[in-house]
């Protein structure tokens, strides 16, 4: 089968020139590891805007076509933001130089975000994920997989957004058959793809059609993987758990019920215990305990009006759990404040203990993602806003204005679109500090 076109747009290769003060915390091993300590976040209750891009749709474009973004994730050794944008591709976009190691002014200039590296997908981009081992001073290590609608697992260079293999799961009438979810393995040596009716892991050194298969009853829609432990979403509410072999061999170990709509991304926390999810037109975050798994350990509050894959995030430190919301507001569960981790008080009836609320965005807050070293979150907004047919109506009889006419005020039929993607300093800033 031929490889599958794209067109890609090179603005200029990732800086190789990476300082060692941000790239020697991915690269410490052994007892050099404990040395390093994660800071603090959200110590000012305040978030200073470090950097914005936006996307905006061409005025020849169809009414239909609008560019959003649809999930940001910073790379493994912090140097570079990796983003979906629907309609436009994948970009990548570096972080400045100065945030390596300095701390954020609240007088600093705020950077417009050029991407380095555009590759122009045509067709709608189910998952992405960075390589675990990605280090800008290892060339080969620079890459991320893709799996997009009617094209087999792709993986792309990220330092010219070259296509360099692609891996291919066939149906049992030898048709190609694209991935929902992907992921690698901790050790980034095989790639586990998500398929409706089976599991498949490819060896990363061979590309092609090659792979083993385990035959699953639900399709796959997210993976979350620490350890040997794998746990599928699925489109029918369930979570289930399965111990994987050294040999990639599955073993499942059961299912968790209690989200009501299909479930859109998972993660675990990073003592491997706990595993937290969420679902779409589910305004729930389910924390669990995979030792038992039969009931959430607690539930926390958000809100999910729409089908839209709404991501959150941990901090590596274990400490902080973050997510955004279709309301635009950015919410974060502190352990020293809420103990979001223990178990589900039934008496508590607040609903909503968040320890800290940021009205971000205007539009919907679908992405966040805690930069790997620093206290820098990344956050996206955007989402599809439908022609209000009420206005429509209403200007077709000639009452624009009319005080008759009441428009939405539902955020998927606004006219205020927001796609843009922002580096926030959710650290210590010295100079408000000195102030308060």
């Amino acid at each position: 089968m031929e490889e599958t076109s794209m067109e890609t747009d090179v603005l200029e290769p990732i800086n190789k020139d990476i300082p060692n003060e941000l790239l020697s915390e991915s690269l410490n091993t052994g007892a050099e590891e404990v040395l390093f300590q994660y800071p603090t976040l959200f110590g000012g209750k305040t978030l200073l805007e470090l950097c914005s891009s936006s996307w905006s749709s061409s005025p020849k474009a169809r009414v239909d076509v609008q560019p959003y973004l649809r999930g940001c994730k910073w790379s493994p050794d912090g140097t570079c933001c990796l983003s979906v944008v629907n309609n436009d591709g994948v970009h990548v976009t570096e972080l400045p130089r100065d945030l390596y190691t300095e701390s954020a002014a609240p007088d600093r200039t705020i950077d417009v975000l050029d991407s380095v590296i555009h590759v122009k997908e045509a067709g709608l981009v189910y998952d992405f994920c960075w390589y675990p081992s990605m280090n800008s001073s290892i060339p080969e290590t620079c890459c991320w997989l893709t799996t997009r609608q009617n094209a087999p697992v792709q993986m792309w260079d990220a330092f010219d957004g070259s296509l360099r293999c692609s891996y291919r799961g066939f149906n049992p009438v030898d048709e190609m058959e694209p991935a929902v979810t992907i992921a690698f393995t901790l050790d980034g040596t095989r790639i586990v793809a998500g398929y409706k009716k089976v599991i498949r892991t490819f060896d990363v050194e061979r590309p092609g059609r090659d792979c083993a298969e385990h035959k699953i009853t639900f399709p796959a829609s997210c993976f979350a993987m620490d350890s040997n432990m794998l746990a599928v979403g699925s489109w029918n509410t369930t979570i289930s758990l399965f111990n994987v072999n050294e040999m990639g061999g599955y073993k499942s170990i059961g299912k968790m019920h209690g989200h009501s709509g299909g479930i859109t991304h998972m993660k675990f926390t990073p003592d491997g215990l706990k595993l937290v999810s969420g679902a779409r037109k589910d305004h729930r975050l389910l924390v669990w305990d995979i030792r038992y798994y039969r009931r959430p350990l607690n539930i926390l509050s958000r809100v999910v009006d729409t089908n839209q894959r709404v991501y959150f995030d941990i901090s590596p430190c274990g400490k902080y759990l973050v997510t955004g919301g279709t309301d635009g507001i950015l919410k974060v569960w502190g352990v020293d404040a809420v103990d979001w981790k223990n178990s589900l008080d039934a008496t508590d009836v607040e609903g909503d203990n968040a320890t800290y609320k940021f009205p971000l965005h205007k539009d919907c807050c679908n992405s966040v993602s805690i930069h790997p070293f620093r206290p820098i979150l990344a956050t996206g907004s955007g989402q599809y806003h439908f022609k209000d047919p009420i206005q429509d109506a209403s200007e077709i009889n000639g009452q624009v204005g009319s005080e008759s006419v009441k428009l939405s005020e539902d955020l998927k039929y606004s006219s205020h679109a927001e796609n843009s993607l922002v580096f926030w300093w959710v650290g210590d800033v010295p100079e408000l500090s000195d102030l308060t």
